[in-house]
């Protein structure tokens, strides 16, 4: 795809039939990485028309991280779930929702963490501030009281903690002996869903103490 060279007929036959089957909007990314911080244009597929540019930009994206790049191997396309989300932001206008890290060796949990920190967020914002004077149309503009927000969306409720844990744990015991990083997001019908998992070592992990 990156050389410009077209996609053989039988996977776009396969890519089409995921896409029917699923309807839109849809979530797409590769066995590695969604590029989700560009959200409109990669990972969150609107619809049919915007299908080839996101893949593109999906699969463009983990080309270029890191040094020598991710090496996906597929593409997985998935049902899009409303997440509760309170905000959008960075330069895809992504929404920050209730999204929860939990990590776990062996089947129990070690220590668990909101996805989306206040860091990480407003290192971006300072950022491109003087850029969203210039081009609001390219920007995913923040409310001036996002850190509250965000403090609000990212408070663990001992019930959550207590259900994600189990969750974790069950997931970690099913998998086997290891150290995993287990990913949950809230959707808007109130659930709490399993959204992904890494190797511990490889997945980002706040500093804090034990």
């Amino acid at each position: 795809m990156l050389d410009g060279e077209p996609l053989p007929e039988d996977i776009k036959a396969r890519i089409i039939d995921a896409t029917e089957q699923l309807g839109y909007p849809l979530f797409v990314r590769t066995d590695m990485a969604s590029g989700k911080h560009d959200w409109q244009n990669s990972c969150y597929v609107a619809s049919s028309a915007k299908l080839w540019s996101n893949i593109y930009r999906v699969v463009e994206f983990n080309e270029i991280a890191d040094i020598l790049g991710l090496q996906p191997e597929a593409l997985v396309f998935r049902k899009y779930i409303p997440l509760e989300a309170a905000f959008k932001a960075f330069y895809g206008r992504m929404p920050v929702a209730k999204e929860r890290r939990y990590f776990v060796r062996d089947g129990k949990v070690e220590c668990h963490h909101p996805y989306w920190v206040a860091e990480a967020i407003g290192e971006w914002w300072y950022r491109v501030n003087d850029l969203a004077v210039k081009y609001p149309d390219k920007i995913g503009l923040l409310p001036e009281n996002w850190p509250s927000i965000l403090a609000e969306l990212n408070r663990e409720t001992p019930e959550e903690v207590e259900l994600l844990t189990a969750y974790a744990e069950e997931i970690g015991r099913a998998i086997g002996e290891g150290y995993w990083s287990v990913d949950f997001a809230k959707g808007q019908d109130g659930v709490w869903y399993f959204i992904d998992m890494a190797e511990g070592e490889q997945s980002w992990h706040p500093d804090h103490e034990p």
